[in-house]
């Protein structure tokens, strides 16, 4: 989560701060990023799409202050710079997805996108701790969670728990509920 309301970075944006432009992609980057990623594309289109994403991004800054169509917007966006670089560089078209699937990985980002915000905004060990639960490829025991946070074998669950109620309740404010 941001350090300030998305309304007030786009403002500062518009007002020309650097510091806010750089909040504002940092904020959004792995969202943007991921949907070329996903698709396929490697990392030079990726770069390519990304850039694209934020241009019109910056260009737009102005129809970009309701916080909450932000990410939907985006996620369209980067779509949009993914069909028009398949276009533009003569690609296979993969097959299409149904609407029904398209919305669904358009809420699964925004979904994402809320999380990896709200484990920012939660940041130190809580943050470290539930990365270490339940983000890795490999699952970790509780043995090897202990050695490398330095935290008693025997608290990790206890402080798992406090940890999720903490996130749990930075993104129910971040959703507004």
């Amino acid at each position: 989560m941001p350090s300030r309301p998305l309304s007030q970075i786009v403002s500062s944006c518009i007002e020309g701060d650097e510091s806010a432009w750089r909040e504002f992609v940092d904020l959004h980057s792995r969202l943007v990023y991921s949907i070329p990623k996903r698709n396929g594309f490697d990392a030079s289109a990726c770069d390519d799409i990304f850039q694209e994403v934020f241009l019109a991004a910056y260009r737009s800054l102005y129809s970009l202050r309701d916080a909450q169509s932000v990410p939907k917007w985006l996620i369209t966006t980067a779509v949009r710079a993914c069909a028009k670089h398949v276009k533009k560089n003569k690609l296979r078209l993969p097959e299409p997805v149904p609407e029904a699937l398209a919305d669904a990985e358009m809420d699964r980002q925004e979904r994402l996108s809320e999380l990896h915000q709200g484990l920012d905004e939660l940041g130190g060990r809580c943050k470290e701790l539930l990365i270490a639960i339940h983000c890795r490829p490999v699952a970790s025991g509780y043995d090897q969670i202990s050695m490398e946070l330095g935290i008693p074998r025997g608290s990790i669950g206890p402080t798992r728990q406090r940890c999720l109620e903490k996130l749990a309740r930075i993104l129910r404010v971040g959703s507004g509920e």
